[in-house]
């Protein structure tokens, strides 16, 4: 028989069920074992089921979420053609026994998978009711978990038929074909009226930002340091010196309006180098500090947010604190869609600043990308829906738990490779966006 593809989640469900069945055998089977009718029941249900996947696969043109629904379909498929074995070996007319592989019949353990079949369908219920009100990347992945969901009890399906029936494998079913490349989304065009900018504007002017001066002498110094500009930051890209890894050094530039540009000025900065994020903020001035402690009392408002208080580890220059790994990770996410952020340094004196945050989207995307993390708040389900599709696609992501290790990264890198994206292994703006094509 031709190898059938099935995602994991459905897999593992089968292969929890075989486990507490008898080992796959020839066995004979008196002709009155199983209720036809309910057979007859199930399998136009199954048919439902099929009917309904098929038309999701209409509303969509490309992308996971395609491969997601042709793994559910194929599941169904292949229940259906064991049901049908199984019918029609019943139904001979003069044989009062038939030989065929089977699994030792599991009543109890049909029950269990019939209760859990009941769940399902209320997980699914509420997961449509979440797609409802949701929208844009939002939506894409309330999408995602009722079309994982759904492969699920499709997968619960094939179990109950197993457990309740036992198994009479199809003679050949067809392969899942692979699903359709998903074709890049071409770049935005630049906004109306920026050729007039281009015109007057320095070559290193982000169009995108008119309202920002760069003939400034600040932004001039930064060009000439091979810094590029977005918005109110300026983004060095290099390789760090030991293993070649992406390495970039973003600095926000809009203190500089406030204190004047003659050596330095306070600064805020984010950046990955050597696969470690960090955010730091750099007074331009000497702190004094606790020499007992390793951090500084650091004090941030993010536009009209309740301001929060912490403690960021001091610089080595002393000059002031900042944020590393996770943590660093955790206040992108929070600016990504953020205005301006007030930063309060405490020591013997407040160290005050507000820094405009313009164009920290690209920028903040660069750093995440290099150090192959997610600007998302992505929670346990989302990536287990994103391993889910990665699996159905092709792509070995490994059991869905919902834990975005190696494993996953590795399978989404491949994804994103074969897709024309940027090869993070981070499920980024981007990658979520073609997946929901």
């Amino acid at each position: 028989m031709r190898s059938v593809f099935i995602g994991l989640p459905v897999l593992a469900i089968l292969l929890s069920t075989a486990a507490t069945s008898a080992v796959s055998q020839v066995a004979t089977v008196p002709a009155a074992a199983v209720d036809i009718n309910a057979l007859d029941k199930e399998l136009k249900e199954i048919d439902r089921e099929i009917s309904a996947a098929e038309d999701d696969l209409k509303n969509y043109e490309g992308g996971l979420l395609v491969a997601l629904v042709q793994a559910r379909i194929e599941t169904l498929k292949l229940t259906r053609a064991i049901m049908q074995n199984r019918i029609a070996a019943e139904r001979g007319d003069t044989v009062t026994k038939v030989t065929l592989p089977i699994r030792t019949l599991d009543p109890e353990r049909a029950k269990e998978i019939s209760e859990e079949i009941e769940k399902q369908n209320q997980v699914i219920a509420q997961a449509e009711a979440d797609t409802a009100n949701a929208g844009g990347l939002v939506g894409a992945l309330a999408i995602s978990r009722v079309l994982t969901e759904k492969l699920t009890l499709a997968g619960l399906r094939g179990a109950l038929m197993e457990a309740k029936y036992g198994s009479v494998l199809p003679v050949d079913v067809a392969a899942v074909p692979p699903p359709a490349a998903h074709q890049a989304t071409p770049q935005a065009t630049v906004p109306s009226g920026s050729s007039n900018l281009a015109s007057a504007a320095p070559e290193w002017a982000d169009p995108e930002h008119p309202d920002i001066d760069y003939s400034a002498e600040v932004f001039a110094s930064l060009h000439n340091e091979g810094f590029k500009m977005h918005g109110w930051w300026a983004v060095l890209e290099s390789k760090a010196e030991i293993d070649d890894s992406p390495r970039i050094f973003a600095v926000n530039a809009s203190a500089y309006e406030k204190h004047g540009f003659m050596t330095s000025f306070p600064k805020l900065t984010i950046s990955c180098r050597e696969g470690e994020a960090s955010a730091i903020y750099d007074t331009d001035e000497f702190i004094v500090g606790d020499f007992s402690s390793d951090t500084l009392r650091t004090t941030i408002r993010i536009d009209d947010q309740t301001a929060q208080t912490s403690g960021w580890s001091k610089l080595t220059s002393s000059k002031g604190s900042g944020l590393f790994g996770g943590k660093a990770q955790a206040l992108m996410r929070d600016l990504i869609d953020a205005k301006k952020i007030f930063i309060r340094l405490e020591e013997q004196k407040n160290h005050d600043e507000t820094f405009t945050l313009a164009g920290i989207e690209p920028v903040a995307e660069k750093v995440a990308a290099a150090c192959g993390f997610s600007l998302l708040d992505l929670t346990k389900e989302d990536y287990r829906a994103i391993q889910t599709m990665l699996n159905a696609a092709g792509f070995d992501a490994g059991l869905p738990d919902g834990v975005w290790g190696t494993g996953s990264a590795k399978a989404l890198r491949a994804w994103q490779e074969q897709n024309g994206l940027p090869a993070t292994g981070a499920p980024d703006r981007a990658t979520l966006t073609a997946i929901g094509h």
